[in-house]
């Protein structure tokens, strides 16, 4: 529902626990999962989070049909991950962190890229970083950052706690089928 020119409201149905309420800015200390999804959309600039809906104000030079499909997919890949606990693996050495990490992969990373025409590599663990391409609709994608940041990255802090980081050796200026194309400069 469009509430002004700058701001449209969203009821998630059924209803779920969008991790915290309140307003929400890239300035904000904190902010619920939801919030920062949203707010890693290009020209969006505030998030105002209710028990299971939230309000997006955006740029004022940024139309609503440019953020439609950035909106949808932050919503979905955050309403789409896996919230169960996992098991302690701080202790696991680089292969059996690779073993791992290739399941989650397979399991839930690459059947939600693929909805996009994507694929993530999983090229190696050095010292519990893990070093990934993308590929398909994902390399050189203008949301890239956001499914790796939010999307891989949150997957993969919730199942491996003993992860240090990630690291993305996609050649993304080599795309050449982006699902979303980059915004020029």
């Amino acid at each position: 529902m469009q509430l002004s020119e700058g701001q449209c409201s969203f009821l998630i149905d059924p209803p779920v626990d969008l991790g915290g309420v309140g307003h929400f800015t890239a300035e904000s200390a904190t902010r619920p999962a939801i919030a920062d999804s949203l707010l890693a959309v290009p020209g969006i600039i505030e998030v105002e989070v209710r028990s299971s809906a939230f309000t997006v104000t955006k740029d004022r030079e940024v139309g609503w049909s440019d953020l439609d499909e950035g909106i949808r997919y932050a919503v979905e890949t955050t309403l789409t991950r896996d919230n169960t606990s996992s098991p302690d693996t701080a202790s696991l050495d680089d292969d059996a962190m690779f073993v791992l990490v290739e399941e989650i992969f397979e399991r839930e990373v690459n059947p939600s890229v693929a909805q996009h025409g994507g694929r993530v590599e999983l090229i190696d663990v050095q010292d519990a970083t893990v070093v990934l391409r993308m590929l398909g609709g994902c390399q050189g994608c203008g949301m890239a950052s956001v499914t790796l940041r939010q999307g891989i990255e949150g997957s993969l802090r919730r199942s491996v706690p003993g992860l240090r980081g990630i690291e993305d050796v996609t050649d993304h200026a080599s795309g050449k089928n982006p699902y979303f194309a980059s915004a020029s400069p």
